[in-house]
């Protein structure tokens, strides 16, 4: 388990199936399509959160997967607010099973995070629960690469 400081968000990333009932607000798969024509496959995960979020229906063909995975990812943290949630996990083993690229579904989370670290929270931590060693990587590289991640705006 790796841990980074954002603000006053503590951002932990854990590989492997995670009990999420000790989470707020988790963020998950509900039916994500395996990204091929035809009939697919579809992955459905549970959840023992006190609340569950879900990500839009993404596939490898989809053309606008980032701004749809950022966008959910705002409003989860987002609806985290509202609910007066401390922790939130992310769940990443749909899109890792949809065969998104490992690189754009953490920089687009950590996006949205890092993003949300920058004003007032009531959030403590947030969870990355990745379901394979490259995913994990991914978001690794994405935390440790913010300025290159989400550059700073010039000020004028």
């Amino acid at each position: 388990m790796s841990v980074w400081s954002l603000g006053n968000l503590s951002v932990i990333i854990q590989l492997g199936d995670i009990n999420d009932s000790n989470i707020d607000l988790a963020v998950k798969t509900k039916d994500i399509k395996l990204g091929r024509k035809g009939p697919s496959i579809t992955v459905q995960e549970g959840s023992n959160a006190e609340e569950t979020l879900y990500w839009p229906d993404i596939s490898l063909d989809f053309p606008d997967r980032r701004s749809a995975i950022y966008t959910a990812a705002v409003g989860a943290l987002e609806a985290a607010e509202g609910l007066k949630a401390e922790k939130v996990g992310f769940f990443t083993m749909g899109f890792e099973v949809s065969r998104i690229p490992s690189w754009e579904v953490a920089e687009e989370i950590v996006k949205a995070i890092v993003n949300h670290s920058k004003t007032e929270t009531g959030l403590n931590s947030v969870l990355l629960a990745a379901s394979s060693p490259i995913q994990v990587s991914s978001f690794q590289y994405a935390l440790n690469n913010i300025a290159t991640i989400v550059p700073e705006r010039p000020t004028s």
